[in-house]
């Protein structure tokens, strides 16, 4: 779990709850020293996206057998041995990052201060390669083995980026709504929370078309912060009440009635962050 005010990510075990680790892989005054923090609480709307200018680590993701966090001061991604609970290894990046995702052995890094490119991290070698013709504003994206999905939506207007592992090209460019928070890749499809007028809207990884967009239990948290949970049942949404919906009709099946900023889910339990920060774990039936 990141803790995204004092630059530490925590470890904790799964069958007790107990907290293993804390480690530190970033130092929050660095981004203040480079001005991260606005002169005035009104320098942001509410729900802007510069709300979170100053997290670090700005996202986690698991992949290759590690935790790989983003440490933004640095410009690093940050790779975390969760055996020896320690960091294990920086790689430089290009620049600010948004989201990570990991598929085998590369991770991709969306863009934040560079608004048209994602960053391409061969996590044997090291190498970085940087894809420069991205929608404007990435942020949110997943990858999976239909490619690696980018939501640009930064910028007052949205496209969901499909990108093709093997060239590392754009593939395809699809249109989804500016406030579109959170994406998973799951079973041949895409899903995006806050499209056109639903909560939660699924997208065919193959054609691009939007099969459905239906409401859900509305949003609480901050963008990219605010994920869904997979599962081979449907995919979890947190919120005021954390809800479950169906795959095929994108439908309510479901519902924890606990207050959620996040969630993630596999076949046996749903992880909650409750509003107070405490984090939650419910065994399914």
């Amino acid at each position: 779990m990141a803790n995204m005010s004092d630059g530490t990510v925590t470890q904790i075990d799964r069958g007790s709850g107990r907290v293993v680790a804390t480690i530190t892989v970033a130092d929050p005054k660095l981004l203040r020293a480079q001005g991260c923090a606005p002169d005035s609480v009104h320098a942001y709307y509410s729900g802007s996206w510069g709300w979170r200018a100053c997290d670090t680590p700005y996202a986690i993701a698991w992949g290759d057998s590690s935790v790989w966090a983003l440490d933004d001061g640095a410009r690093q991604l940050v790779q975390l041995d969760p055996g020896a609970h320690a960091v294990a290894r920086r790689i430089p990046l290009p620049g600010t990052g948004w989201g990570v995702a990991v598929l085998g052995t590369t991770a991709y890094v969306s863009g934040f201060a560079a608004n048209h490119e994602l960053y391409e991290v061969d996590l044997q070698s090291g190498n970085v390669k940087t894809l420069t013709n991205l929608d404007t504003g990435p942020a949110a994206l997943a990858a999976d083995s239909t490619g690696v999905w980018v939501a640009c939506v930064r910028a007052g207007a949205g496209y969901l980026d499909h990108i093709d592992p093997g060239s590392g090209e754009v593939a395809g460019r699809y249109p989804i709504d500016w406030w579109s928070t959170a994406v998973v890749a799951d079973q041949g499809a895409v899903y995006v929370r806050g499209t056109f007028g639903g909560d939660i809207s699924k997208v065919d990884a193959t054609t691009g078309a939007m099969a459905w967009s239906e409401p859900g239990p509305g949003f609480i948290g901050r963008q990219g912060i605010d994920e869904l949970g997979p599962a081979a049942d449907g995919i979890w949404m947190s919120g005021p009440t954390t809800a479950r919906v169906d795959l095929a009709t994108g439908g309510i099946v479901e519902t924890i009635r606990t207050p959620s900023m996040s969630v993630a889910s596999d076949s046996r339990e749903v992880w909650l962050i409750e509003l107070n920060g405490s984090v939650a774990k419910f065994a399914l039936k």
